[in-house]
């Protein structure tokens, strides 16, 4: 084949960018930029989108459910971690890496059975910053705004929890 033949495509989304690259599902020509990489093959964000579409069946209100589940929790967790993990001393960070990642994946349990399994866009971020917001309101009331920060067995146990629920929720 010459070169005369061989005709220049130009991304669908980036008309001054030349590829060579088509997505295998729609075939639409997209540049290096555009493309995803799946198991089978590059796909433009579109396609992707619509695929992922397929697992997320909640709505609004699944996230306003999961928000209130993590904040309750996280204030229930929270007290609970300021109350006891004091009182264990040195061993509180121990404690702490092992209550964590429970209790976390305890909320994100909850927050699953709560919605009904469905899933939502934006529930891992939303969940897991309202358990950070509830342990941290439960350690204004019990503890007093600045001598809350100076618990670092209780922000081990807030940040594991958090990443747990993100992990869970995916």
């Amino acid at each position: 084949m010459s070169e005369d033949t061989v005709s220049t495509l130009r991304c669908a989304n980036h008309p001054d960018r030349e590829t060579m690259l088509r997505c295998n599902r729609c075939d639409k020509p997209i540049c290096y930029q555009c493309a995803v990489r799946t198991p089978v093959g590059y796909r433009c964000k579109e396609c992707v989108r619509t695929q992922q579409n397929v697992y997320y069946n909640g709505g609004t209100g699944d996230l306003l459910i999961g928000g209130a589940v993590a904040l309750v929790l996280g204030g229930i967790f929270g007290g609970l971690a300021y109350a006891f993990l004091g009182l264990i001393g040195f061993f509180s960070f121990i404690v702490a890496f092992f209550a964590g990642p429970a209790a976390g994946g305890a909320v994100a349990e909850v927050i699953r059975r709560a919605v009904k399994k469905r899933r939502t866009r934006g529930m891992k971020w939303l969940a897991a910053g309202l358990f950070v917001l509830g342990v941290f309101a439960a350690g204004i009331l019990l503890q007093g705004f600045p001598r809350m920060f100076v618990r670092w067995d209780v922000l081990l146990f807030t940040g594991l929890g958090a990443s747990t629920i993100y992990a869970r929720l995916l």
